[in-house]
């Protein structure tokens, strides 16, 4: 009877297993009023489900936040699915739109979804900008790698920020149709061997000992790239923005080499003979 009893709880939990959909049902109803990350994701599969299985689904702003306008899609999605409708997401209703979206045929990756990616999201396409961009960041290595794991979090943040900082895009972190379009197209041209120029801002300030950020990142991975191309023989600089003893000294000896002022200062004059060696690395 004992043996008879386990083994029953043993089937269940396989049978369990088997069924699991992921990403899981987070333990939470989602309703008017929720938000955060899991609302984003349910937002964004509506938005694929609607793309490809329920065109009168109602599209919805992917920003995280349970309102009236998810709550009616949702309602819509859950008459066409044969479920109570309630508009609440609970675990049938996540299991029902998580199961319809994996089984969605696969989209052209260069095809920008239609909504802006932002943090918060997750899923195919996050993962799609993600390698994207870990594929570029060996030549234009100011970027972070990142994990390729469908989250739209600060490391990716970060990448997107870093990306559009060198190719005169709105630097907010947010992957909308330019910045989208872009990382495809300088993704396939490293691909293809045919690396993209970038067009990096001169910040508006001197780059000195003690200066931090993007801008000292963008001089470090273009010192280090010129510094490899041309065999100059510096020190490689670990590419962190910040600038210290060892930043001062590779730009003195890149001012050196192109018979600039040789005072170890990123100006505007030295930022653009910086911008213009890298490309011709490129």
């Amino acid at each position: 009877m004992i043996y008879e009893i386990i083994n029953e709880n043993v089937n269940e939990n396989i049978t369990e297993d088997i069924m699991a959909v992921s990403p899981v049902y987070p333990g939470t109803p989602l309703r008017v009023g929720s938000s955060g990350s899991n609302v984003s994701l349910m937002q964004s599969y509506l938005n694929a489900i609607k793309n490809g299985m329920f065109p009168s689904l109602t599209r919805l702003t992917v920003d995280g936040k349970f309102g009236q306008r998810t709550k009616n899609t949702v309602i819509q999605y859950q008459g066409l699915s044969g479920l109570a409708q309630d508009g609440v997401i609970g675990k049938m209703t996540w299991d029902s739109i998580v199961s319809d979206y994996n089984s969605l045929p696969p989209v052209n990756p260069d095809i920008y979804p239609g909504t802006p990616l932002r943090p918060g999201d997750s899923g195919r396409q996050v993962v799609n900008m993600q390698t994207r961009l870990n594929n570029v960041q060996p030549v234009y290595s100011a970027i972070n790698y990142q994990s390729a794991d469908g989250k739209y979090g600060t490391n990716m943040t970060n990448a997107v920020r870093r990306f559009q900082g060198q190719f005169g895009l709105n630097v907010d972190g947010i992957i909308g149709q330019q910045t989208w379009n872009k990382i495809v197209a300088v993704s396939k041209g490293v691909t293809d061997k045919n690396n993209t120029a970038v067009t990096s801002k001169y910040p508006g300030y001197v780059l000195n000992t003690g200066s931090q950020g993007d801008s000292v990142r963008f001089i470090q991975s273009y010192l280090n790239a010129v510094n490899a191309y041309t065999g100059a023989g510096w020190p490689v600089l670990t590419v962190d923005g910040k600038y210290g003893s060892m930043t001062k000294q590779v730009v003195r000896n890149f001012q050196t080499k192109y018979g600039l002022t040789a005072d170890g200062i990123v100006g505007q004059n030295t930022w653009a003979f910086i911008i213009r060696r890298f490309n011709n690395s490129l």
